[in-house]
């Protein structure tokens, strides 16, 4: 920024400051882009280009910091929209460290849910899955019982049929018996 500190009362161009911050200018005009929409104004020139100043070099530094952080970057942005960056120094000030403190909780926490949902999803979906096994279990064994008792039945039915026609066959020789007459019964014994 040496190189830069004679233009800080005029102002300095993307290129100076992305070259300064170590980012793409298509980075730094997004972050531009997305403080905008938060509330946070960059003073432009008279070709409606956006003009840095000292003050919107420490917003991108306590940007990047907080990315480099790990905190999401519309919590970011939120988070340096509502700092004082005229009030920043080199060193962090208590406030913008309970700030990252509560964005890094705050982000942590949404991991921590996001883990929990998964774990309860996962929990739901094995649960299920085992329930789906076991029911296929229990109605394999209902089907294996299901045929070991009609097997039983046609056996039973099978050996009645078959009583059933030693009976007649029994009930029609004593019929031809009860027909021959004395005589006939007599004689074939014989």
């Amino acid at each position: 920024m040496n190189a830069l500190s004679n233009a800080s009362e005029y102002g300095y161009f993307a290129k100076d400051v992305a070259a300064d911050l170590e980012v793409t200018t298509s980075t730094l005009r997004r972050w531009s882009i997305e403080l905008e929409k938060a509330g946070y104004k960059f003073e432009r020139n008279e070709k409606d280009q956006r003009i840095y100043y000292d003050r919107d070099f420490k917003a991108f530094r306590e940007l990047k910091k907080l990315i480099s952080n790990s905190v999401v970057l519309i919590d970011a942005i939120n988070a340096v929209v509502s700092m004082d960056v005229e009030g920043l120094n080199a060193s962090q000030t208590p406030s913008v460290y309970r700030e990252e403190t509560r964005l890094t909780r705050q982000f942590l926490e949404e991991i921590l849910d996001k883990k929990i949902n998964q774990a309860i999803q996962q929990a739901f979906e094995e649960g299920r899955q085992q329930g789906h096994k076991e029911i296929k279990e229990m109605i394999k064994k209902i089907e294996k019982r299901s045929e070991e008792r009609d097997e039983n039945l046609m056996s039973v039915i099978r050996s009645i049929q078959e009583e059933k026609e030693e009976v007649k066959q029994l009930i029609a020789a004593s019929q031809e018996q009860a027909k021959k007459t004395f005589w006939q019964r007599l004689f074939s014994k014989i």
